[in-house]
């Protein structure tokens, strides 16, 4: 690339529209231009990151032995329907609706196509194992779009799908791949933890999570500091025993709390603790209402909830249908409810407590559970907190941390070969359902994740493997003919050696071009000036602060073990 040639842009300023800094980067430097939220552009510099992160992932997906290939993006709305996870998307799938009245949706992940590709060739135990992948562009109607390139609505995804005979082949698959995604990640120079994780959208047996901890992740991951457990915070269970208490149960008693809604407010109006105050909540499914109970200040975990009751199309009732209901905002109460009672398994320990009465301005006070009102189901669902949860594991302290997920692995098990009727002749010559495996990792987010972990506040500093040029040529005086001539000269023979290369040939002054460099994260800069005459080049590494003269006959040599060492 030949910078006065080309297409090339830079920015003085950060854009005022982004919040994370990988995003602010990538669109300084050009490499990537925003047309609107959750949709971005791909520039010359940035997709050449892009495919340079591609071929490591084709490179090691080809060593496990897996074959590529590329399915539509543009499918049938009804394939879908028929596994049943347009519901479990919850209004993320993009529908489109063809001239002839036909109903398509664009893929948000692709498990339906590639278990109906691999009816054409199973037939009997022979023609297991194979795994296949494909690096296409999915779909998703996000609707948290605001972390730039970590959640957009089109996006590249690298997706393989294992099909093996029984468990213990795809036990063997599934372990491959997660050797293969380390190893992947490792050429990319990022270092994720590994993560338990809900596979429910999957409609899979288990899953992992590959998370790279940093401020701007979009994922709240907990990580114990003790030993090696960690898992994606709607996995965080909370173990609770059951503590006997033998102390007097007191009856209950209304109070009045007027204009106390708040579960702080009504613990400094009664000078009690929060933990002795029961959080009620209202939510909707269809046309019946549950109500769950919490403890004080603890944190409803939708996903547990999600689980607990089965289904994802949960909704919060406003304030209007609260009191339609014979309840009122923050004044919910379990006493005398006729609506099932979901409560957090914390409940179980409560004794004489304070709650809402359904009544606005009053309390119940020495309330207890299973005496003053029943429960249907006690279940874990309260968010992790690192003040009153330990490690489920060793139980020490455990802390929540930021992660970008980068990538995700899942025993599907034998779902969606049940639902493609996906079966094979075993050696008994009796018909068995196939076991798959499902493994994606995201490619901007791998972006993001290189950019959040390799920048300083002068720019980016691309990883050799994935940077969009491995060296810098910057010519100080374009006008000096000599220093001109011999410039174009190791351009030329950088990019005949195989060593992708830019030649800065602007007329801008040296600080701009350093400073573009610098911002655009090029592995190796050579600045020829004034120097030459004497037989000698600025070499400088983005990575180190200081810089050094080589002689030119040494400069290719160099240049070859920087690339070697990085």
């Amino acid at each position: 690339m030949r910078m006065s040639r080309n297409f090339f842009i830079t920015r003085r300023e950060y854009p005022k529209d982004e919040e994370v800094i990988s995003t602010k980067l990538l669109v300084k430097s050009g490499m990537i231009l925003k047309n609107e939220t959750g949709v971005y552009s791909y520039l010359p510099l940035g997709l050449k990151v892009i495919e340079n992160i591609k071929n490591i992932i084709r490179k090691e997906m080809n060593a496990n032995g897996a074959d590529e290939v590329l399915m539509p993006s543009l499918v049938s709305s009804d394939v879908f329907e028929f596994t049943g996870r347009r519901e479990l998307f919850d209004g993320e799938i993009f529908d489109v609706n063809s001239r002839s009245n036909k109903m398509y949706s664009l893929c948000p992940t692709h498990e339906e196509l590639f278990s109906f590709l691999a009816r054409s060739k199973v037939r009997s135990y022979k023609d297991l194992h194979f795994t296949l992948y494909q690096i296409s562009n999915k779909y998703r109607d996000e609707m948290k779009v605001e972390h730039g390139l970590i959640r957009k609505k089109e996006f590249f995804m690298a997706d393989a799908y294992s099909f093996d005979a029984n468990d213990g082949g795809l036990d063997i698959s599934y372990d491959k791949m997660f050797l293969t995604f380390k190893n992947i990640f490792a050429k990319m120079h990022l270092d994720p933890i590994v993560v338990s994780s809900d596979d429910n959208t999957m409609k899979g047996l288990s899953s992992e999570e590959f998370q790279i901890v940093c401020d701007y992740g979009d994922n709240k991951v907990v990580r114990c500091t003790n030993c090696t457990f960690s898992c994606n915070i709607d996995e965080a269970k909370v173990k609770v025993e059951k503590h006997t208490y033998n102390g007097e149960i007191k009856e209950k008693r209304l109070i009045k709390t007027p204009n106390i809604k708040s579960i702080k407010a009504l613990s400094e109006f009664l000078g009690v603790d929060a933990s002795n105050i029961i959080k009620s909540l209202v939510v909707k499914i269809d046309e019946k209402y549950v109500m769950v109970l919490l403890k004080g200040f603890d944190e409803l975990n939708i996903e547990k909830l999600c689980r607990v009751l089965k289904r994802t199309d949960i909704v919060i009732p406003d304030e209007y249908e609260l009191e339609k209901i014979g309840t009122k905002a923050g004044y919910i109460g379990p006493i005398g409810c006729t609506m099932d009672i979901i409560a957090d398994n914390e409940i179980k320990n409560m004794y004489n407590v304070i709650c809402g009465s359904n009544k606005e301005d009053y309390h119940y006070e020495n309330v207890n559970p299973g005496i003053d009102f029943k429960v249907s189901k006690y279940a874990d669902l309260k968010m992790f907190n690192v003040e009153d949860c330990v490690c489920p594991k060793c139980k020490s302290k455990c802390e929540v941390v930021k992660g970008i997920e980068v990538g995700h692995i899942f025993k599907l098990g034998q779902n969606y070969s049940e639902l493609y009727d996906l079966k094979y002749v075993d050696e008994a010559n009796d018909l068995d359902y196939v076991h798959m495996g499902s493994y994606g990792i995201g490619i901007e987010r791998c972006l993001s994740s290189i950019v959040e972990m390799n920048h300083d506040d002068k720019g980016i500093i691309w990883p050799m493997s994935v940077a969009p040029y491995k060296v810098a040529i910057v010519i100080v005086n374009v006008n000096d003919q000599e220093t001109y001539k011999y410039a174009l000269n190791l351009y030329n023979k950088l990019n005949t050696l195989g060593i992708d290369t830019i030649l800065d040939d602007r007329k801008e002054s040296v600080g701009v071009k350093f400073n573009d460099m610098d911002l655009l994260g090029i592995p190796i800069r050579v600045t020829v000036g004034s120097k030459y005459e004497s037989g000698f080049v600025e070499f400088k590494l983005r990575n180190e602060a200081n810089t050094k003269f080589i002689k030119v006959d040494n400069l290719i040599e160099k240049i070859q073990r920087a690339i070697e060492k990085q």
